[in-house]
């Protein structure tokens, strides 16, 4: 960035925490009127979006296309299903979250343990704002990966006294708000800044002749390991599991009284989310073209390349370079003339199948280049698909802007990971009874707060600073999400519909949850199954155990009476 993007993103910054540490608090939160179904919709959607899907999904389809797009139609489905059997009981019951709901219907070691495993995955979440921060940092300051997040690690301890309890200090809806109206930029941007006379049908044209924006296809299946049965089954017990057990989300259900407006208003998100994700997945696809008509970057972390620069394996990664900007500039020049063909209605096979020999070359060679990255330091990550959104903010979006773009994204993702250590730090503190004194006065609860705050930043850092960035950002949230989605849903069910015994349900889930890990590390199963695996698993142990424990409860008892 150069001296205006600099002197806008300190502005915007120092703007922001200025305005939330200082601005005059409301006499009443609450509102006269009342809150339309729009409202609520756009609040699931907020709630539900991250920052740093907006920086990596565009990565995503850069490398794979539309494809997984199929990940969020499960979304509509997990609305149907959440309106017809999730949300009624919880009416009824007039719960304030899943987790109270789960607590009087089993009993109080089910309700621990279900907050634990969800805990567990909340804290994981968290370490992929502090990659996701560290990330953009790195394309700013050239500093190591690993002492980033220690700076952020102490960073985040010395924020969280500051801002304790004030929200969020970037709001969700504004966030939302603003990472949409960037992504709209950046699109017209590279519509812009593609050769003159190709426009936007044309440039849908060229992207879609090399399957970039095909949804569903059995052959890019084999591929990318996205296929529609997969991902329409797990993505819609992925989608169900968040909306039924995810407490923010369950905040608004209770915001609109659980009325109509509770099932108008999902309904509008499952309308929505997936036109929003396909925008965001679209910009990565257009992406793509665009850099077949400009120099792409041999690797895209600026970091790693300045580390390779500095060491001993400086002149073969040159030599491979000026090899790959050789094939650049053959490939824009097939490409020019193919999309001159596209124009003309016309796709040129020879053309096309030249272009991806070249980018096949091209990818070979930047294998060799982060492989020359490991040798000069070991530590490094070479997963670099995060960084190509971000490549093409920091040389080509417009001056000024790219400072204020860099600046959004990274106050957005300061404010989600803020928000979320407070909200993970207040279940630890008062949700579990072990946990909480309730004899303590304010200033010992505030002491424990602060403990118990920083404990856990520091168990996020050091889960970032050991665990490898193993795929792209977005990839790495629904992993996670996946591992513990499928049990999560299942004790939701359970707890609904399910008459278990409680100490054949808590076994099943402690069982089922150790068995989906085990899984997920020795055997080469795609992450997304593990929705499917955690809540069958989960419940088929349930019933066993539950009709193995009512027989020897009855063998048991017939005891006395066949000595009698």
């Amino acid at each position: 960035m150069n001296l205006i993007d600099w002197s806008i993103f300190i502005i915007v910054l120092v703007t922001i925490l200025a305005i939330k540490q200082f601005k005059l608090q409301k006499v009443s939160t609450y509102s006269i009127y009342e809150k339309s179904t729009l409202n609520y919709g756009i609040k699931l959607i907020a709630v539900q979006s991250f920052a740093y899907a907006f920086i990596s999904l565009p990565g995503q389809a850069y490398s794979q296309g539309m494809t997984f797009l199929q990940l969020y139609l499960g979304i509509p489905l997990a609305v149907v299903f959440t309106i017809f059997l999730i949300i009624p009981k919880f009416k009824i019951a007039k719960t304030k979250n899943a987790f109270e709901y789960i607590k009087n219907k089993s009993n109080t070691k089910i309700y621990h343990l279900t907050v634990v495993i969800y805990l567990i995955l909340r804290i994981l979440i968290l370490t992929i704002s502090f990659y996701a921060i560290a990330m953009i940092l790195s394309i700013l300051v050239k500093v190591d990966f690993k002492i980033l997040l220690i700076l952020i690690c102490i960073g985040f301890i010395l924020l969280n006294f500051i801002f304790r309890n004030k929200g969020y200090l970037f709001p969700k809806q504004n966030q939302l708000l603003y990472c949409t109206i960037i992504i709209v930029i950046i699109f017209i941007c590279i519509i812009y800044k593609l050769p003159t006379g190709m426009y936007l049908d044309d440039t849908l044209s060229f992207t879609a002749s090399f399957d970039k924006l095909t949804v569903v296809d059995n052959s890019l299946a084999e591929k990318d390991k996205f296929d529609l049965t997969k991902c329409l089954i797990n993505g819609t017990i992925l989608f169900a599991s968040i909306l039924a057990i995810d407490t923010k989300t369950l905040q608004i259900y209770r915001q609109s009284k659980y009325s109509y407006k509770t099932k108008d208003g999902l309904i509008l998100y499952g309308l929505l989310s997936v036109p929003f994700q396909a925008l965001i997945l679209l910009t990565g696809c257009i992406l793509f073209t665009f850099y077949q008509f400009n120099d792409a970057p041999l690797h895209y972390n600026p970091n790693n390349v300045h580390t390779v620069k500095q060491s001993e394996y400086a002149d073969q990664y040159n030599q491979i370079k000026q090899e790959y900007h050789k094939i650049l500039s053959q490939k824009k020049e097939a490409s020019l003339l193919y999309s001159g063909q596209i124009y003309q209605n016309y796709s040129n096979q020879v053309l096309k199948d030249q272009i991806l020999s070249l980018t096949e070359n091209a990818n070979k060679l930047q294998q060799d280049a982060k492989k020359l990255i490991k040798k000069a330091n070991d530590n490094v990550e070479v997963n670099d698909s995060d960084f190509i959104l971000l490549h093409f903010i920091n040389f080509y979006v417009p001056d000024g802007l790219a400072g204020f773009i860099i600046a959004i994204f990274l106050i957005s993702l300061i404010s989600i990971a803020l928000k979320e250590t407070n909200w993970i730090t207040k279940n630890i503190t008062h949700i579990l009874p072990q946990y909480k004194d309730r004899n303590a006065n304010i200033k010992s609860s505030s002491i424990s707060h602060n403990i118990v705050s920083m404990l856990i930043i520091v168990t996020t850092f050091i889960i970032t600073y050991n665990i490898p960035v193993f795929l792209n950002l977005i990839q790495i949230l629904w992993t996670y999400a996946s591992l513990f989605s499928g049990t999560l849903l299942a004790i939701v069910l359970i707890s609904i519909y399910g008459k278990s015994n409680n100490t054949a349900f808590y076994a099943s889930i402690i069982i089922a949850q150790i068995l989906v890990l085990g899984l997920y590390f020795y055997t080469s199963i795609h992450y997304l199954w593990f929705n499917s695996i955690g809540l069958i698993l989960t419940i088929i142990l349930t019933i066993v155990f539950t009709v193995l424990t009512n027989i020897y409860c009855q063998l048991r008892n017939s005891l006395p009476t066949m000595h009698n």
